[in-house]
């Protein structure tokens, strides 16, 4: 699986939602521990998933990050969907030392994929981020 168009150029979905952080097609994971989040990248990697198509990221990175995206995005229209709200979620598991994996799921079929593999560890939530929708998946 890789995030390559067919002319084979990167995939490059808009990844802001009026400024709030919104990774159209992919699946941000939060995991208590470090150890879970790369047997799960590994787990992937190994099933066909390129590294740049589950990137894991620590907490203190999505902590950073998280923090900024708020803090520069206070307008109306960043607080219009439920954006900012579940970055607020993936900060406060950042802030417990949670870390995480942005998994590349455009279609059904792919988060189907990775939910199995995610599933094998525990985890503090999975975000699937759809054209209109973040869906919460268990």
């Amino acid at each position: 699986m890789s995030n390559q168009t067919p002319e084979n150029k990167p995939h490059t979905a808009p990844a802001t939602s009026f400024g709030i952080f919104y990774p159209l097609g992919y699946i941000v994971v939060a995991f208590p521990k470090q150890e879970d989040a790369q047997q799960v990248q590994r787990d992937l990697i190994t099933g066909g998933y390129d590294q740049a198509d589950c990137e894991l990221y620590t907490s203190e990175a999505v902590a950073d990050a998280a923090q900024r995206n708020l803090t520069d995005n206070t307008g109306f229209l960043a607080r219009l969907g439920w954006a900012d709200e579940a970055v607020n979620a993936h900060l406060e598991a950042a802030r417990q030392g949670s870390a995480f994996l942005l998994i590349y799921a455009p279609g059904d079929t792919d988060a189907a994929r990775a939910m199995n593999v995610i599933r094998r560890v525990p985890f503090d939530f999975a975000h699937r981020y759809q054209r209109f929708t973040i869906e919460k998946l268990k």
